[in-house]
């Protein structure tokens, strides 16, 4: 059932492009890629560019900076606000734990989409979430950062 609501969310989270809309003021957005809003421990918030392909696990690029992030884990969150319920993914961790195990790490967190679960999952709605119920999905990566 998580691996259904998972792919689901991921589904939804690239169809949607939802977080493209606050970062138009750094220009168009390249061909390939996404703007993604990430708020980062000790960092605070970072626009940064990646690949759409929701299997993608490369690195993301730091929108009007120099520098980029490689991700290690990445969780997701999936909360039907209308209900209350919570249902979350375990961690994806690249190479199980052993990519880039002597490098340090930074939490970063964002959201991925909120709205009516209709709007969002379309006529594939998991079966614990009504059509009109608020949702919304959040994310929480782990991130080396290279500057």
């Amino acid at each position: 059932m998580k691996r259904i609501l998972l792919a689901l969310a991921v589904s939804a989270f690239a169809a949607m492009g939802v977080l493209t809309g606050t970062a138009a003021a750094s220009g168009p957005e390249p061909p390939g890629k996404e703007i993604v809003e990430l708020e980062c421990e000790g960092i605070g918030p970072v626009t940064v560019s990646v690949q759409r392909n929701e299997h993608s696990q490369g690195a993301g690029q730091i929108v009007g900076e120099k520098g980029h992030g490689i991700p290690v884990s990445f969780a997701f969150t999936l909360t039907d606000v209308s209900t209350g319920e919570v249902f979350t993914e375990p961690a994806e961790v690249k190479g199980n734990g052993h990519a880039h195990p002597n490098q340090s790490t930074t939490t970063c967190k964002g959201l991925a989409f909120e709205g009516e679960a209709e709007e969002i999952f379309g006529e594939e709605l998991p079966p614990e979430i009504g059509p009109g119920d608020f949702v919304r999905g959040e994310f929480e990566a782990q991130v080396i950062i290279k500057q």
